[in-house]
């Protein structure tokens, strides 16, 4: 389910604009807000680094058990342990809407306090089903591209070299279909675009 996710924001991050590689943390990811339903209301609270091995959330500063707290609005510097022992990684953080944080940049923080948050370790069940999200939504805004009439071209390089088809292939009949979907579309917008 990773390798699916990491081809189509590699090749599309504009699909997946809330997920972001970690700059000095190779293979790792940052989401700031979350798409599987069950756990939706915890967007706003936290975000999650995850890596093919390794998931992990962190409450940001204000935020309490079971998405309760008030995180509010504004900008946050912010310090994350990573999994690995001693690895931090440095992010700032904006919350414009109640349900989303924006990250802003990463690295070393400018002016100002940086607040620690720490690793809490994120049941493999629920970033898999999150992975699975990801994808899905990744490839049903490539099929939306291509059905306004965007560039058949841009999602072919997403498709080229079939390395997302066959890490996204049987792993769930609701990707198949959306793949299935996407292949279709652009077999049909080629043949369309040969006339």
């Amino acid at each position: 389910m990773f390798d699916c996710f990491a081809h189509l924001q590699r090749r599309s991050p504009e699909s997946l604009y809330w997920v972001s590689p970690l700059e000095g943390a190779e293979g790792y990811f940052i989401t700031t807000q979350f798409q599987h339903q069950p756990i939706r209301m915890y967007s706003g609270h936290e975000v999650v680094i995850f890596s093919k091995e390794r998931s992990t959330y962190y409450w940001m500063p204000g935020a309490e058990h079971d998405a309760t707290g008030a995180v509010a609005l504004g900008s946050y510097q912010v310090e994350a342990e990573l999994p690995e022992p001693g690895k931090t990684v440095r992010l700032r953080l904006e919350k414009r809407h109640p349900t989303a944080f924006v990250l802003v940049g990463q690295g070393d923080a400018s002016a100002g306090p940086t607040q620690r948050i720490h690793a809490r370790k994120l049941l493999d069940w629920i970033i898999n089903e999150e992975l699975h999200e990801l994808a899905h939504d990744s490839l049903n805004f490539q099929l939306q591209w291509l059905r306004s009439g965007g560039s058949r071209e841009q999602v072919a390089s997403v498709m080229a070299d079939g390395a997302v088809a066959s890490s996204c292939r049987n792993i769930s009949l609701r990707l198949d279909t959306a793949l299935g979907l996407l292949e279709d579309a652009l077999t049909a917008t080629g043949t369309q675009g040969a006339r």
